[in-house]
This record gives structure tokens, sequence and C-alpha cells, in this order.
């Protein structure tokens, strides 16, 4: 109820703040500083209403945990989940491998787009990459276009499914023609984009809010990896409880898919961009997957402190320790005179409030996603061949079965990490050449 009543005056309109989010992306820097700071300011002065709220869930969630018999909600929250194959340890240990070894290439991004940008110092908040808000282009150039209709988005990805494997290219064609997509925005549609099994009909629904930006084609790659899933495992697992991995697994299959169909995303190749776009998109894609393990590693630390210090139920102690684990997270920003809004960035964030611990799941993925990636720039077709094997299997195998499936292996150090993160790094300055 608090969120959604939030709104902010922009330009002598009340709107709510994901309206003002795409402003934050303005080749002007004063526009996006403004929607940048606008965007958040609802969270700063409802800070104490929602920290009365989070006050509550605290006390609740460990009461919880005591009631069930364990010392936090964090260790409950664990075993709640059935993470049977990776201990909180391990979850420590990656946000570890995370800080030394996905921190640094962060930081270069962001001296990269410093020096591009002309700023003689670091990047402010309104100049870095963060995909939840905006992510302005370092020159300056506007949002790529890359089509404008429903059927035009269908038409190219469904090219694109098809380079990547006749098979898959054949589900998707499967759900278009059964009418199992909605992607285009509309007014009165609800807001945000997902995948559903719709097990009696034996296929997946894709619902999405398209608007012709690039961020489209991404979401529904990573949309079309959660239905190949479904498909492949409605196809070879006969009991409904057999087809439903973990978060983990499913995010594998999704974001392995945005990797593996980025190869066609290109013109030439049958896809949405010219040459020069489809460099400029790939470059933002996998700095934003960079970008987004080392947040996803800071939201991991802090709902451990929070459930497991013994503080985690004063408010101030709370918003202190936030910045602290955002300074281990975020490097080479300037943040001075943003302090109320970098902490507000932690109320803005549903998962800690609804959502508790379920988080990291992104992270583990990520690093299965790239594993298959790095397959696939040796043997595509073996690679992919691995890929639909390991969602063939659904649910029905341990975690580290179904990674083995696909190619991968769960990682936890920063010794399995560093390859990965080096890989991305190269492939990033290769397309910036």
């Amino acid at each position: 109820k608090v969120v959604g009543s939030m709104t902010v005056e922009w330009e002598g309109k009340q709107l709510t703040p994901p309206q003002v989010r795409p402003f934050a992306a303005s080749g002007d820097r004063a526009i996006r500083e403004r929607a940048w700071r606008a965007f958040f300011q609802p969270y700063v002065e409802h800070r104490d209403e929602l920290a009365g709220i989070f006050d509550r869930l605290y006390e609740l969630r460990q009461e919880i945990a005591r009631n069930a018999g364990f010392e936090n909600y964090r260790d409950f929250a664990h075993q709640q989940k059935n993470r049977f194959d990776y201990t909180p340890d391990d979850t420590i240990r990656f946000q570890e491998a995370v800080e030394q070894t996905v921190v640094p290439a962060v930081a270069r991004i962001h001296r990269r787009r410093a020096q591009a940008m002309g700023l003689p110092g670091e990047i402010r908040p309104w100049d870095a990459i963060d995909s939840h808000v905006a992510s302005p282009d370092p020159r300056g150039r506007p949002p790529i276009r890359p089509f404008g209709t429903q059927e035009e988005l269908l038409g190219t990805a469904q090219r694109v499914f098809a380079r990547v494997d006749p098979d898959l290219g054949g589900y998707f064609q499967r759900m278009v023609d059964a009418r199992m997509l909605d992607l285009m925005a509309r007014p009165g549609k609800r807001p945000g984009g997902y995948c559903a099994t719709l097990p009696f009909k034996r296929l997946p629904f894709i619902f999405m809010n398209s608007s012709g930006i690039a961020n489209d084609v991404d979401t529904l790659l990573h949309e079309a990896g959660h239905g190949f899933h479904a498909i492949e495992a409605i196809e070879h697992l006969p009991y409904l409880f057999q087809r439903h991995p973990g978060s983990e697994m499913a995010e594998v299959a999704s974001m392995s898919m945005e990797l593996l169909g980025a190869p066609y995303l290109e013109r030439s190749n049958g896809g949405f961009y010219t040459a020069e776009e489809y460099r400029r998109h790939r470059v933002e894609h996998l700095e934003e997957s960079l970008v987004g393990v080392s947040h996803i590693a800071s939201v991991d630390a802090f709902q451990h402190w929070i459930y497991a210090s013994g503080e985690g139920g004063d408010r101030d102690a709370r918003d202190a320790k936030w910045l602290e684990i955002r300074d281990r997270f975020q490097p080479a920003i300037d943040w001075s005179g943003c302090e109320q809004e970098r902490v507000a960035r932690w109320y803005e964030q549903l998962h800690f409030f609804s959502y508790p611990f379920y988080y990291i799941e992104y992270g583990i993925a990520q690093m299965g996603a790239f594993q298959v990636w790095r397959n696939a720039l040796s043997d595509q077709s073996g690679a992919v061949a691995a890929y639909r094997q390991a969602l063939a299997l659904g649910g029905s195998r341990p975690l580290p079965d179904l990674f083995a499936a696909a190619g991968a292996k769960l990682v936890f150090s920063a010794s399995d990490m560093a390859p990965l993160v080096e890989l991305v790094e190269e492939e990033i300055s290769q397309l910036a050449e």
C-alpha cells in the first residue's frame, strides 16, 4: 500500500516512480540526474514507515525460525527453500568470490564509462549501469529500436531460435500458432513479464510489456528459455511433479538462452540489429550481467547480516550496514551527496520485504549460464544438445546433476569464477574494438 501510493512530480505531472525511470537514461546528464533523484525520493520520504514494516517482519521471521528449532531465520529459510545441494556458508563463499573477481571487473567497466563520457573523475550514480533504474548510453546515443510490432518481434525471434537449434525454433513456432504469447504493452495491461506453464495445454505462456527497445529482445530470449524448459520437461517426463526444478536451474535455462541466441541477433544472421547496434547491445548486455552479479551478492550479504548478526532489528544499523556492503560491491562510483538515495535502494528492493533470501539463485544461475556459453564458443551444437538434455530432466535430478548435464558445475569459489569473468571481459573488449 505504501509503495503503490508513491508519486513524484515530473514536469508538472504526478507520475509513479517507474514512470520516471525512462528519463534516467536520457542523453542529457542534468535530466537523468533529476530523474534518478526523483525515482528514489518517495522511498526517502517514506523511510520511517517502510522501516517500521520491516521491523515487524524481522521479529515475526525470527520467531518463526525459533519456533521451528532454528537459531535464526537465515538457517530456516535456507532449508525451507530446499537448498540441499549448497549451504549458507557456500553462499558466503560466493559473495567473497564475487568481491575478488567480479567487483574489479565492474570497476573497470565504470572507469571506461567515465572515460567515454569525458568525466574527469569517477562516474556518478546516474551515469552508472543499473538496469533496475536505467542505464544511459555512455556516448549519448539514442536507444536502439530493434522492432516495431509484435509480428516483427515474433518473426525475427523465430529465426533466431531456429538458428540456435531447429527444434527450439519449432517449439517457439508451436507457441506462436497456439497464441501463447502476449508481448506488447497496452493501456490497462498489468506490468512486468513472466513465463507460466500450462500443463493441460502442454505449452508455456509468455507475458511481456514490450515497447520496441533492445531490452525487450533480451527479455523474450530469457522468457523463451523458460518456455523451452517447460516443453522439454513435458515431452520427456510423465508426471507433473518431476518437471519443475528449483530457481537455480530454471534461471540457467533462461540466462543461457540469452547468451546462446546472441550470435544470431545481427541482421546479417537474420536478427534484429545492424552490425554497429549489435556490438553496442552485446557490450551493454555483458556489462549488465557482471554488474547484476555484483548487485546479487550485495543483496545476499545484506540478508545474511540482517538475520544472523543479532543487529538486524535496529533500523539505523540496517541502513549503515547496507552502505557498508554496497561499498564492497559497488566500486568506482562517486556517491557524495547521494547517501539518502543510496539507502533508499534497499527499501525499494521488493525481495527484502516479500521474498526473503530469494535472490542468490540468480547469481548461481548466471555462473551456470556463462559455462554453457563458454562451451558453445567452441562447440555450438554440442553445447545446445547438452543444454536441451538438462532441460529435459526437469527437476528429476539433484541440482549438481542438472548443472552437469548442461556442461556446467556449481560455482562458489574465486578460482572457478575468475575464468568466467575473464571470458566475459575478453568478449566485451573484442566487441568494443
